[in-house]
């Protein structure tokens, strides 16, 4: 039951984002931009573009999620059906599922779309590893998109909650920001072995989707 109430919620976020066309095109308009502003203002080479791509990648993808977490319960705000949706006969645990994996698709879909326009615009050759860059930000944004859920859940409501949400997630993602960007500079031949960043990201991965839902749950009953 959790599961299939989790994937109904999903489900109606992601359907009512394209119908409405609000997280997904800011999301991606928000990272082409700053991939243009970065290109213009480093003008890096081929060989200063290998070393720089990771950061950019995972700074690119950090304050793109930002721009889809402070909507995700956006819906149900404007339509004062958050607590409806509270009183409906499901766990708590599959609000959160459902909210996450919403999140989760949407953000994976701009990384899927995101990965191949840095590397044309950076002129960077690593086309043979774009599979294996895309599961190890696909890792990341796992544990990440978890806590932002958690966060957004905590700050909806407040006053300037997008600036709130990115003061409480930034510090928290830190170290699993690292692992990420590290983890990625490895594929890309900058960095040293991949396998225990890759490990560092599957620890944070199961700490956060272990402690989220229940967080989650004993936040909105307060």
């Amino acid at each position: 039951m959790i599961l299939h109430a989790a994937y109904r919620i999903a489900w109606k976020d992601v359907v009512g984002d394209f119908r409405r066309r609000s997280t997904l095109s800011s999301m991606l308009f928000f990272a082409i931009a700053a991939l243009v502003v970065f290109q213009a203002a480093f003008e890096p080479d081929r060989k200063e573009a290998v070393k720089l791509l990771p950061g950019l990648i995972w700074v690119t993808v950090l304050f793109t999620s930002l721009v889809g977490l402070g909507r995700v319960f956006q819906a149900e705000e404007e339509d004062g059906a958050f607590e409806g949706l509270l009183l409906a006969p499901i766990p708590r645990e599959a609000v959160f599922l459902g909210k996450w994996w919403g999140n989760l698709s949407l953000t994976a879909l701009v990384e899927l779309m995101l990965l191949p326009v840095m590397l044309v615009l950076f002129n960077v050759d690593a086309w043979a590893v774009l599979p294996a860059m895309f599961g190890v930000l696909l890792l990341g944004t796992l544990g990440f998109t978890a806590l932002g859920v958690l966060l957004a859940a905590l700050t909806q409501g407040a006053r300037g909650r997008e600036t709130l949400l990115a003061l409480l997630l930034l510090p928290l993602a830190v170290p699993l920001l690292i692992a990420g960007v590290q983890a990625t500079a490895a594929l890309l031949g900058t960095g040293g072995e991949i396998a225990p960043w890759v490990r560092l990201i599957l620890i944070f991965d199961v700490v956060y989707l272990s402690l989220a839902p229940w967080a989650f749950g004993w936040l909105v009953e307060e």
